[in-house]
């Protein structure tokens, strides 16, 4: 039986856009390697293989903390949901 990956990540702690990739990399990425960048995100989650759900906690906090990198963020985490079957993003 298959599995579902489960990530949850706090975007309380997103406080600036270095903080952002420094937190995705720590839950997305166990062996692999992640630019600093939107791009790079995009890349390796539309890379997904395997069933994975990421719920994105408290993207309010950085929404304000942020300012239009927290749009541009989640932008680029609902498009590669929708490019990706194996791929879901909920935001809390």
């Amino acid at each position: 039986m298959c599995m579902m990956k489960k990530i949850e990540v706090d975007a309380s702690l997103f406080t600036d856009p270095q903080a952002v990739h420094t937190v995705l990399k720590q839950a997305l990425c166990e062996d692999g390697y992640i630019g600093n960048n939107l791009d790079a995100l995009h890349d390796v989650l539309t890379a997904v293989g395997k069933k994975t759900k990421i719920t994105v906690k408290n993207f309010t906090a950085a929404e304000k903390q942020l300012g239009d990198y927290a749009s541009a963020l989640a932008l680029v985490l609902a498009s590669s949901a929708s490019s990706n079957r194996y791929l879901t993003v909920v935001f809390e």
